[in-house]
């Protein structure tokens, strides 16, 4: 059915929608505004190709009724339509809405916090769009058509760039020429949304104050790790763009740009080559010749699967070690996200290399995936934080709501 343009008064709503858009999926997120008690998560994957929707309730089950119908070459627009068309029809349409959050992966040097969207918001995230162009156009066309189906229903954007807006300059800044630095080429680091989840839920989930000197490793499709001291993030692998630090799914990770300049002058690639090489066919895939996703590659008894797997957790332990040494040591190391939840074998060959600094994890624990997976009264304990950035949007969206 076509939705409705809402007027609300949204002081009295009840429900925070959370959207976050990838590059081929739109994910959400239904939060009670009093509580923010979970009520669905879903999301829609394969946009552009075979779309395809699940939910599941606050209880944890499964939707298991009519999924919304999206043509193949749906985008993130007509996917919105579907998600507050479905959303309508189970009950939590947008006339239920005190307010929406949207994660946008970059927020430059204009954006450190959260802001709610006007016009001219929405303006400094189109000129944006360049710092991230495989990420931004998403979520800002997420942003657009909430706006236009809910256009008093005020609309909060979070990024993932805030968490490491104040790092010491020489965390930041790039050595290239100083007025490149002025112009915006510096380190800005990104996953901030789910660092500052992770800083949040961590001594709720131990019953133990938060370490001092912290370092967290979001590993993902996409990864990267933050040195966070006293609660702030102090260094990050990730730096000006998304493509930089660890090695990911399809990204190369940090590269020598000595290469780059070879592979241009050498090889004839130009720009558009170049970035489809770093970003969607280099990382796990380059390496192994066989897939990017980290499931695969554990499952396959292919020797350049398990080379690609030894390649990943060698070097994802090298950036702990530059992480550790912004830290001046270590009291906690937090593994999150799809690879850092639910692959025992990484968390294990990444922890292994870095023993010696008595950083380990005991074997039944960490195979069974419990909150701490090292040994008893170890001096650096390790644990498993389940990643969740719609939950640590929404605190922002009622902040900003009551405020």
């Amino acid at each position: 059915m076509p939705l409705r343009t809402v007027d609300c008064r949204y002081q009295n709503m009840k429900n925070i929608l959370i959207l976050n858009a990838g590059s081929s999926s739109l994910k959400f997120a239904m939060f009670s505004r009093t509580e923010l008690e979970a009520v669905v998560h879903g999301q829609v994957d394969g946009l552009g190709s075979r779309p395809a929707f699940a939910a599941r309730w606050h209880d944890g089950s499964r939707y298991t009724g009519a999924a919304p119908v999206l043509a193949q070459d749906a985008g993130h627009a007509k996917a919105l339509d579907a998600v507050l068309g479905w959303l309508d029809d189970t009950g939590n349409g947008p006339e239920t809405l005190a307010g929406s959050g949207h994660r946008l992966v970059h927020g430059g040097d204009i954006y450190t916090g959260p802001v709610l969207v006007d016009e001219q918001v929405l303006s400094n995230l189109d000129a944006l769009r360049s710092k991230a162009p495989l990420h931004m156009p998403f979520g800002t066309s997420a942003l657009r058509r909430m706006r236009e189906l809910a256009p008093d229903v005020p609309q909060v954007a979070c990024f993932d760039t805030a968490f490491h807006a104040d790092q010491p300059d020489t965390d930041v800044r790039l050595p290239i020429p100083r007025e490149f630095h002025r112009k915006g080429y510096h380190r800005y680091g990104f996953h901030g949304i789910n660092y500052e989840h992770v800083v949040a839920a961590l001594p709720d989930l131990t019953g133990r104050p938060l370490p001092r000197r912290l370092l967290i490793a979001h590993l993902g499709s996409g990864a990267s790790m933050v040195a966070v001291k006293d609660g702030k993030g102090v260094a990050t692998t990730m730096g000006y763009s998304t493509a930089d630090g660890l090695v990911m799914s399809t990204r190369s990770g940090a590269l020598d740009p000595g290469v780059l300049i070879a592979l241009m002058r050498d090889e004839g690639l130009g720009l558009t080559e170049l970035e489809d090489l770093l970003y969607r066919k280099s990382g796990l895939l380059g390496l192994s010749g066989i897939s990017g996703d980290m499931r695969e590659l554990l499952a396959s008894d292919s020797p350049e699967a398990q080379a690609a797997v030894d390649y990943y957790c060698y070097w994802a332990a090298r950036h702990a070690g530059s992480l550790i040494t912004a830290l001046g040591g270590i009291d906690g190391f937090v593994f999150t996200a799809g690879v850092g939840e639910n692959a025992p074998a990484v968390r294990a060959g990444i922890v292994n290399h870095l023993n010696w600094l008595h950083v380990t994890v005991e074997n039944r624990r960490n195979m069974a995936g419990e909150t701490e997976i090292s040994p008893p009264d170890a001096p650096c304990p390790v644990w498993i934080v389940k990643a969740n950035e719609e939950l640590a949007i929404a605190h922002h969206v009622r902040r900003m709501l009551k405020g």
